[in-house]
């Protein structure tokens, strides 16, 4: 994958928090067409925002890969098979 930088928009979607009616996870991206296939979320282990929340129902794993200056702090995933890819904690 090549970095390249681009202007764009970012659109912000809730996911919300399974048992908990009123928890959103809010999460930045410029593909919202893709949010139907999105099985998790990734944010970063040590950005305090979304501890309590990793390993729900719709999992949130923790990764150093995610930016948590970027957008939310928060990373949708599309396809699993992208989870064990991410960087061993």
């Amino acid at each position: 994958m090549i970095y390249r930088e681009v202007q764009g928009h970012f659109y912000h979607i809730n996911y919300r928090v399974a048992g908990e009616e009123e928890t959103f996870v809010t999460v930045a991206t410029t593909r919202p067409e893709t949010l139907l296939g999105d099985t998790a979320l990734c944010v970063h282990p040590d950005d305090r925002r979304y501890a309590h929340l990793i390993d729900r129902k719709i999992p949130i794993i923790a990764d150093p890969y995610v930016d948590p200056e970027m957008g939310t702090g928060c990373l949708k995933i599309k396809n699993e098979k992208f989870v064990p890819k991410l960087a061993p904690l």
